[in-house]
C-alpha cells in the first residue's frame, strides 16, 4: 500500500485529518462493491450543492460520493503548451496607449480583481493577457462616447440656424440648467437629449423663421473621452506556477513548471521510484478546485515502449499528478475518493501554499517540500 501525501501542513485540524482514512483497495484484484462500502465507512462525503449531484460513469466509477461531475479531460488539448494565464499575486503593467495617465502597475488581489484608473476593478485571475486587455477595453468602452442625456451645467451647445448666419450663438448651459437662444429664448438643456433640446428650439424657432432648419453642436466640459485608444498588459512579474506530485517519488511536494513541464520531466525532477511506481495508472486530476474538475489516467508504461508518444502531456498550473503503487482500474472511483475524502485536506494545503505565494518568499517551495515529506504517512489513499 502506498501512502500518497496530500496535505504539507505540520499543524493540520484535527478535523481534517479524520475526514481521511484509508480507503479500501481498488485494484485489479479488489473486490470493492459500493454497498460493502457504504456500510463500513464511517466518513460521509463532502456536502455538495444538490445542482452538482450527477450519475456515476459506469465504465470508471461504480458510485458517486463526491456529488461532482468528474470528466477526463482531453489529450489532445494537453498536447500544447497553454498561455499562462494570471492568478492572485501576479503583477501585471497595464497601459492605454495615447493616455499615459492611465497606465498602471499593479498585483492581482487575493479576489482575482485588478485596480486600474478609470475603470475601477476588473477581473484578472484565470484570464491571459489577451483576454485581460480585452475586459479592460470593454470597461473602457463607455468612456469613448459621451452620453448625450448627461448635459449639466458648464457645457455648452452652439446653435446653426440654415440661411441665417447672424442666429449663430454659442450658450453656456447656466446653474439652473438653460441656455438662452436669439428669438428663441430659453430652453432647459441640462439633463437632456441634444436631439430634444434641439426639436423644442426649432419648434420655436419657426414661429420667426417659416423653413428653419436648426442645428446644435454640444460640446462637453470636464469630461474624460477616449478617442482611439489601444490597451497592453504586460506580465510585469509572475508568481511561480507549481504542480502537486505525490506517491512513489523521491520529493514529494511542489514542483515549478519553468516555461513549460511535461509529465516525464516532473517525475524525473522528483525522483521517480521506477521499481515501485505503476506507470501504467498514473492519475493527473485538474481543475481540482473549481466546480468542474478533470482527471486522465496515463500509461507512461507505453509512452517509454514507444506505443503512445500521447502519454507524455504538458502540465498545467494546479495539477495534481498520483503516481501509485498498485493498478487502478476503475479510475474515476479512485479519482472520485479523492473529492469525497481527501479534497478538504488538500484545500487546507492550497490555501497554504497560496499564503506562500502571496508573501513571495523565497524560502517557501522548499519549507512545503519538507514538511510535506515529514508528513508522508498521515494522509493515506490506497490506489
Amino acid at each position: 500500500m502506498s501512502a500518497l501525501l496530500l496535505c504539507g501542513c505540520q499543524n493540520i485540524p484535527q478535523n481534517l485529518l479524520r475526514t481521511t482514512q484509508p480507503e479500501q483497495q481498488i485494484a485489479e484484484s479488489s473486490d470493492f462493491t459500493p454497498e460493502e462500502k457504504s456500510t463500513t465507512s464511517s466518513t460521509q462525503p463532502i456536502s455538495r450543492p444538490e445542482h452538482l449531484t450527477f450519475a456515476a460513469d459506469p465504465t470508471t466509477r461504480s458510485v458517486n460520493r463526491s456529488g461532482l461531475e468528474l470528466k477526463e479531460f482531453e489529450l489532445d488539448s494537453a498536447q500544447v503548451i497553454d498561455e499562462i494565464t494570471f492568478q492572485s499575486g501576479d503583477t501585471v503593467k497595464v497601459s492605454v496607449w495615447g493616455y499615459p495617465e492611465l497606465d498602471h502597475i499593479t498585483q492581482i488581489q487575493p479576489n482575482g480583481t485588478v485596480t486600474l484608473p478609470l475603470t475601477g476593478e476588473v477581473l484578472a485571475a484565470g484570464k491571459t493577457a489577451a483576454q485581460l486587455r480585452q475586459s479592460i477595453s470593454n470597461h473602457l468602452a463607455p468612456f469613448t462616447t459621451i452620453n448625450s442625456f448627461h448635459l449639466r451645467s458648464g457645457d455648452t451647445i452652439t446653435a446653426l440656424t440654415w440661411q441665417h448666419p447672424d442666429l449663430s450663438h454659442t450658450s453656456i448651459i447656466d446653474p439652473e440648467g438653460n441656455i438662452t437662444l436669439p428669438l428663441i429664448g430659453q430652453i432647459a438643456a441640462a439633463g437632456r437629449n441634444i436631439n430634444d433640446i434641439r426639436d423644442e428650439a426649432q419648434k420655436k424657432l419657426k414661429k420667426y423663421i417659416r423653413d428653419a432648419h436648426l442645428t446644435l453642436i454640444p460640446e462637453y466640459h470636464n469630461r474624460r473621452v477616449l478617442h482611439d485608444h489601444q490597451v497592453s498588459v504586460l506580465a510585469q512579474q509572475l508568481q511561480p506556477r507549481r504542480v502537486a506530485i505525490i506517491g512513489e517519488v523521491g520529493v514529494q511536494g511542489l514542483t515549478a513548471i519553468e516555461g513549460s513541464l511535461t509529465l516525464v520531466e516532473a517525475l524525473a525532477a522528483t525522483q521517480l521510484q521506477e521499481k515501485t511506481a505503476k506507470l501504467d495508472s498514473i492519475v493527473i486530476i485538474r481543475d481540482s478546485m473549481t466546480s468542474t474538475p478533470t482527471y486522465q489516467k496515463l500509461d507512461l508504461k507505453a509512452f517509454f515502449a514507444g506505443k503512445a508518444p500521447d502519454q507524455n502531456i504538458y502540465l498545467k498550473n494546479g495539477d495534481v499528478i498520483i503516481v501509485p503503487k498498485t493498478t487502478i482500474t476503475k479510475v474515476g472511483d479512485f479519482v472520485d475518493l479523492f473529492f469525497s475524502r481527501t479534497l478538504p485536506v488538500f484545500s487546507w494545503w492550497t490555501a497554504l501554499h497560496q499564503a506562500s505565494s502571496a508573501r513571495a518568499s523565497s524560502d517557501s517551495v522548499d519549507l512545503i517540500n519538507q514538511s510535506l515529506k515529514e508528513q508522508l504517512d498521515i494522509i493515506t489513499i490506497n490506489p
